[in-house]
């Protein structure tokens, strides 16, 4: 399994290694991202969907845990029936969304969005430059377990672009 920590912080329940420990204080790794990777390490011995599945980042938001996890390995860290999130979920009490880093933004857009569909990406133009506004159906406004300003700045973290979320 390939995480944001290394091999050896994965396997160890309490230390960080001196590189990882750097990580942290800089903020390239969170807490959360060290405790979550940690489940998911311990479940792949149980899963081994997990073993060759990539972590990527973890975000604690205040209703959601969101796992960003590489292209392809969304599926993996859901488990059959979503019984792997279950777990993570149990362990953490607060709900687990997975979400693909996906080459194209829109796929990351809509797995972070889901149930909801995006109804339009518009480009916006202002003085201090260009933004992209992400348009989603009112009738989903607090379904989908983040705040707009939750979304917006996990978004941009992912993406490394700036979109504004609105519900219209």
């Amino acid at each position: 399994m390939k995480a944001p920590i290394c091999n050896v912080c994965l396997k160890s329940s309490d230390e960080l290694c001196s590189m990882c420990e750097d990580k942290l204080e800089d903020g390239d790794i969170t807490e959360t991202d060290i405790k979550i990777t940690r489940i998911l390490y311990d479940l792949s011995k149980e899963y081994s969907s997990l073993k060759d599945s990539e972590i990527v980042k973890v975000f604690e938001m205040e209703k959601v845990i969101v796992i960003v996890t590489a292209e392809g390995d969304g599926a993996k860290v859901v488990g059959r029936s979503g019984e792997i999130v279950k777990e993570v979920a149990s362990e953490v009490d607060k709900s687990i969304r997975v979400v693909e880093k996906a080459e194209d933004d829109m796929d990351t857009i809509k797995g972070l969005l889901s149930p909801a569909e995006v109804e339009s990406i518009n480009t916006v133009f202002m003085p201090e430059g260009k933004s992209k506004k992400i348009v989603v159906d009112d009738e989903y406004t607090g379904k989908i377990n983040l705040s707009v300003e939750e979304f917006e700045e996990i978004i941009k973290e992912i993406t490394d672009t700036p979109y504004k979320l609105s519900f219209e």
